[in-house]
């Protein structure tokens, strides 16, 4: 088997840093693919590690919304920023996190994984500000993403609110959570962000 040449696509301007977008771990030991059948496969043989499509299932994705991998610093985590299979009328996308434990990668704990209904109502419990309710926010869309990784264990994980009613961005959160060794994460920050952190968001 030839090898693979791994490029990224500069046509369309991404929101992350050039270096949280490459397809590469930052060990250089692993590669993201796109497309229609997302993978990871090892560098070294080409061989598939990960069948996003078969362990995943993912639903079509809103336009400029592509799946996308996003490596922790060490190379011993990521999050994977997709569209569950969801209802045709909703705007449905979460995280599915992965950890390497030795060299093998295994899913772990992730928001899609343990929120029915909508994700800010279930993962902001408890972590939201007292005066905001997410139960006003559309239900049909259903947004969170991981935004980047602060370093090898703290990731930064984005929910949006959409006005029932407007159908506009009203409000917007930044959530820090800690992974520990097992793979096990917590919040341990709440951001709202500011009318002009949403406005650059639109």
């Amino acid at each position: 088997m030839g090898a693979i040449s791994y490029g990224v696509s500069h046509a369309q301007e991404s929101p992350f840093p050039a270096e949280e977008q490459s397809p590469i771990s930052p060990d250089k030991k692993w590669a993201y693919i796109g497309g229609d059948a997302p993978k990871l496969v090892k560098v070294a043989t080409s061989e598939t590690e990960i069948d996003f499509f078969e362990q995943r299932n993912p639903g079509t994705a809103p336009a400029g919304e592509d799946p996308e991998l996003l490596w922790a610093p060490d190379s011993k985590r990521f999050g994977f920023n997709y569209s569950p299979m969801h209802a045709h009328h909703m705007t449905f996308l979460s995280i599915a996190f992965y950890q390497l434990r030795g060299d093998k990668w295994v899913a772990v704990d992730s928001p899609a994984d343990e929120t029915k209904g909508p994700q800010l109502v279930q993962f902001g419990k408890g972590y939201l500000p007292k005066h905001f309710d997410p139960r006003h926010c559309a239900p049909e869309w259903d947004i969170m993403k991981l935004r980047k990784w602060s370093d090898a264990t703290t990731a930064i994980v984005y929910a949006p609110c959409y006005g029932r009613t407007s159908g506009k961005l009203e409000a917007g959160f930044l959530f820090t959570l800690k992974f520990d060794a097992a793979g096990n994460w917590k919040i341990i920050k709440t951001h709202q962000m500011a009318k002009k952190e949403l406005e650059e968001e639109q």
